[in-house]
């Protein structure tokens, strides 16, 4: 059966460090095959041979399991990037968002962080700041407005938040590119 696996690619001889996870069904499975090794007792051989066959089985699906992940967490990183796209203006709770996507918040955020550079919250700040900017260059909109449209809390709060990602306060920024495009 070994050999089998090995000649499948399941087991290879240079590489006999396999990293499954930590897959409950797979370490019940090597447990009861080290505990019958360990025996003295005459016919562990027997056991071992039919307990190493469903412990390559339980192996196989935990590594096409974990193999599969990331597949499904991109999924969920892109649901959730078209979420905060179509929901910027409101307050998002990214703890919820990664509960209703079916993904734990930590493995969420880490794996969000990963593909994109930003944890959500930054992310989802960063596309309200970019419509502020939208909002800011293509109407007469004041910055109390635009605060309300985006779901901010304040004026004060776009202003801080503005100021923190381009260097300008809102009202600044917005008469430097008028300046800009008048040229």
């Amino acid at each position: 059966a070994m050999d089998r696996a090995r000649k499948a690619g399941l087991l290879d001889p240079k590489k006999p460090v396999l990293r499954p996870g930590l897959d409950p069904d797979l370490l019940h499975c090597f447990e009861r095959c080290h505990s019958w090794a360990q025996r003295p007792a005459p016919g562990k051989h027997a056991v071992l041979a039919t307990l190493c066959p469903h412990l390559l089985a339980v192996l196989e699906h935990a590594q096409t399991a974990r193999d599969r992940a990331p597949q499904r967490i991109d999924e969920v990183i892109q649901r959730a990037q078209a979420a905060i796209a179509e929901r910027y203006h409101e307050a998002l709770s990214m703890e919820r968002l990664a509960k209703n996507l079916g993904a734990s918040y930590s493995h969420f955020r880490q794996a969000f962080k990963e593909k994109t550079g930003l944890s959500p919250k930054q992310y989802h700040t960063r596309m309200r700041l970019q419509k502020a900017q939208d909002f800011l260059a293509n109407t007469a909109k004041s910055v109390k407005e635009i605060a309300e449209l985006l779901g901010f809390d304040s004026a004060f709060h776009l202003s801080n938040q503005f100021k923190a990602r381009t260097g300008l306060a809102p009202q600044p920024w917005r008469q430097r590119l008028h300046r800009r495009t008048r040229r």
